[in-house]
């Protein structure tokens, strides 16, 4: 028995060795990596380390065709990076691996695997919209494409949809479940006798620490499925039935580094994920440095399924290092959702100063808030100093900002003014009706603007001579 598994291991050793050759034989067809990789060679994964890694400006660089493998109309999409950061990079995929990933989603989520309607509010330029896509392709299932940048689709008929269709899947990203829950609250919709058709809310694009998904899981009734991905790599890991997220290695191949020496980190500890794409056929990457922080545990999961799990804890340039005391964007959500699960909130903002952080958070008794001893714990916990301001509902969240959209027409050019409707002037008032706002509205938002800006200037004002 024993050495049947040692030939089994040495064979699976074997064919992850091929689909790494292949990987980057692949890769080496396009003109970024012809150059990037010459000289260098690869037999197996004990040579891996030996490549140069590949980082974003390499990416950005390349862009539009740098860094493709075939001509790009042989490609099936193509997608940008946001820009936020810089100009905006060219991805472009191939069908086949969007087939895959969507085949890994339906098999790791047995909710897929019952009736299902997925409303998808991933926006349709993000790729792992498709991914979705491809999954309930899978799965037979109902798609609703209603991403969240689309005025057709605001949150409040996001609410409908849910209500009226039936809806038993959500994906999106984790905070807005908190909104759609605050907008509920605010039509007075019943989260269990209303909306309580949902059976699982798949979240992703950023972190998701235990305190939101707990919260996300008690107000909606449903099980959370963490989605881990981007938009140069697609999917990278999807949670599994006890909760924990599992790394994709049927589609890369993972290395965890030092954010500076770029060495391997030892099991356990927090680095950069790292990596090798063994699927992706038109822009493949190699030792690609993906900047996102994680820790992946040594101990198998639970659930049964082999390979690697991990937590994602944020971008390496967004961890808060002050005093010596460094904290993660996911222990820092962690804390502040854990803290308003106390106070028995979901809506707050957190601000980081040069000297410790500000939690603006939304009670409905600051007064009696104030006494919780919510800010000591808070403090505790994060080792940094940390000032809590107890504010009024819509202070943070403008709730009926989540009403307030524009009306989307058909682009026209004619206008007939002989009825009693609209009577638009310009194309632009053919195509978009904003909405009006009442007088005491108007208070209200002048009000609350003016409180912000005090509030605003006051932090910096602070900031300077802490």
């Amino acid at each position: 028995m024993e050495r049947a598994n040692v030939a089994m291991s040495d064979a699976n050793e074997a064919s992850r060795d091929q689909a790494l050759r292949d990987a980057v034989a692949r890769a080496r067809r396009s003109a970024f990596y012809s150059q990037h990789l010459a000289g260098h060679e690869l037999n197996g994964r004990a040579d891996l380390g030996r490549l140069p890694l590949t980082f974003k400006d390499h990416l950005r660089d390349a862009t539009p065709y740098g860094m493709l493998t075939v001509p790009p109309e042989k490609t099936w999409h193509y997608h940008e990076t946001s820009g936020t950061s810089g100009e905006p990079i060219s991805m472009w995929y191939a069908l086949a691996e969007m087939q895959r990933m969507g085949a890994l989603m339906h098999a790791m989520v047995p909710e897929l695997s019952t009736p299902t309607v997925l409303l998808n509010r991933f926006p349709l330029f993000a790729g792992v919209s498709f991914c979705v896509e491809e999954a309930l392709r899978h799965a037979g299932a109902c798609h609703i494409p209603a991403g969240n940048l689309s005025w057709d689709v605001p949150f409040s008929r996001v609410l409908d949809f849910i209500k009226r269709l039936k809806v038993t899947a959500l994906s999106s990203l984790p905070l807005e479940p908190i909104l759609l829950r605050e907008l509920a609250r605010v039509q007075g919709l019943d989260m269990h006798r209303d909306l309580g058709s949902l059976q699982v809310i798949f979240v992703g694009g950023a972190v998701l620490p235990p305190a939101l998904r707990r919260l996300i899981e008690k107000d909606w009734g449903a099980r959370v499925v963490e989605m881990y991905g981007s938009v140069e790599t697609l999917l990278m890991g999807i949670g599994c039935t006890v909760g924990r997220m599992h790394l994709c290695h049927e589609l890369l191949e993972f290395e965890v580094l030092h954010p500076r020496s770029y060495q391997p980190v030892p099991a356990g500890q927090p680095g950069v994920l790292t990596v090798t794409t063994l699927v992706h056929e038109v822009l493949p990457l190699v030792r690609y440095f993906t900047g996102d922080l994680v820790r992946v545990s040594p101990e198998p999961c639970p659930c049964g399924r082999p390979g690697l799990t991990a937590e994602c804890l944020g971008r390496v340039t967004e961890i808060i290092d002050q005093g010596g005391v460094t904290v993660t964007p996911y222990d820092l959500l962690d804390a502040a959702y854990e803290c308003a699960e106390e106070l028995d909130t979901r809506v707050l903002f957190i601000i980081v100063l040069r000297r410790g952080l500000r939690l603006l958070i939304e009670v409905t008794d600051p007064e009696c808030a104030r006494g919780s001893g919510a800010e000591q714990r808070l403090a505790r916990r994060l080792r940094l100093p940390v000032k809590v301001d107890y504010l009024r509902e819509n202070d943070v969240l403008d709730r009926s900002a989540l009403f307030r959209g524009p009306k989307i027409y058909k682009p026209s050019q004619i206008s007939d003014w002989r009825g009693a409707g609209r009577k638009p002037i310009t194309i632009m008032e053919a195509l978009l009706e904003w909405p009006r706002f009442d007088m005491r509205t108007l208070m209200h938002l002048g009000l609350r603007q003016i409180r912000n800006a005090r509030r605003r200037r006051r932090f910096i004002r602070e900031d300077r001579e802490a």
